[in-house]
């Protein structure tokens, strides 16, 4: 999980995940990555609910060089399950509880059922207000529009065991981590959840950080955009081409004169002609030169932004159940 400053809310979901799994038929042992993504107030977990814990085996922290976005920490996270964490799903979610620590089950489930398969929690009913879900309806409309792709989820899913280091290194998850898994088009299902509320605090998410956000997942497809782009700008030079040789044959051969109005005409349609003709080439050259890059793999990059890991608590060789205490903390890193 992502963490940016809030750390109130980060230990009442620590605790209220050890007591969702508690609720499991089967035995579950959990393993929590936090990143902090570059917080500017003090890391403060409390140590007496660390102590109360009984299904989480470890509690270990990321400290970022710098604040990267909650995608590139996530991305950053991810890498270190799949090199220090071999084995186990990765489960991602938001520190602030709008992802349901109860759902975590629901995820689970599902990957038993559709093994080989990431698993996505689709938000069945939203919290937010009306002017957010205009936006939101509207922006998975342009998304759909522009990459040929439906997009309904977040971050809010599980990744199996044997797909982790495949997403590891997919270059597009240091973008948007959603978008990049279908990029890379590997198999997902998505199961319907409903949004819960923030366990404490405010959130720090404005507009323009979801704007970005929108907008990277958008990055991720530049090329299909660009294409789709690329087919309209096309459209448009062949409609002003037509334009303008209808104007000038109606001009010589119609009979009607209105001073002026076959030079408006032809006007506006070359200026429609030449800013088509632009937009064409700069997406000919952007989907050339995204296509020269080398890509960027975090699998292979990630520990440059880490700048120090440290172990909050571990229950050692032993595992404890949700009857038993957890015996002791390490500071020890």
């Amino acid at each position: 999980m992502p963490v940016f400053n809030d750390w109130q809310s980060c230990t009442l979901l620590i605790q209220a995940i050890d007591t969702a799994l508690c609720t499991a038929q089967e035995s579950i042992a959990a393993s929590v990555v936090i990143v902090n993504d570059g917080s500017t107030v003090p890391v403060e977990l409390q140590k007496d609910v660390l102590h109360k814990l009984h299904t989480i085996v470890s509690v270990q922290i990321l400290h970022l060089v710098r604040n990267l976005g909650h995608q590139r920490a996530i991305a950053i996270g991810l890498c270190y399950a799949a090199e220090h964490i071999p084995n186990a799903s990765a489960l991602i979610m938001d520190s602030d509880g709008e992802d349901k620590p109860e759902d975590i089950l629901t995820l689970l489930h599902s990957s038993q059922v559709n093994t080989g398969q990431i698993i996505f929690a689709e938000r069945a009913k939203r919290s937010e207000g009306a002017l957010f879900r205009f936006f939101y309806a509207l922006y998975k409309r342009v998304y759909r529009l522009l990459t040929g792709a439906p997009i309904s989820f977040g971050n809010f899913s599980i990744i199996p065991a044997e797909l982790l280091q495949r997403v590891a290194s997919v270059s597009e998850v240091w973008i948007h981590v959603a978008s990049g898994i279908m990029k890379a088009k590997i198999p997902f299902a998505v199961v319907p959840t409903e949004r819960g509320t923030r366990l404490a605090g405010n959130s720090t998410m404005n507009f323009v950080s979801l704007l970005l956000h929108g907008l990277s997942g958008i990055a991720v497809h530049s090329d299909v955009a660009a294409a789709r782009l690329l087919v309209v700008s096309l459209v448009f030079i062949v409609l002003s081409v037509l334009g303008i040789i209808a104007v000038v044959l109606f001009r010589l051969f119609s009979g009607i004169a209105v001073p002026g109005w076959a030079t408006t005409m032809i006007g506006s349609l070359v200026a429609i002609f030449m800013e088509a003709l632009l937009m064409s080439v700069l997406l000919v050259f952007l989907v050339l030169n995204n296509r020269a890059q080398q890509p960027f793999v975090p699998r292979l990059h990630y520990m440059s932004y880490i700048s120090s890991v440290k172990t909050l608590y571990t229950h050692g060789n032993t595992r404890n159940t949700c009857e038993e205490a957890p015996k002791h903390i390490h500071h020890d890193q």
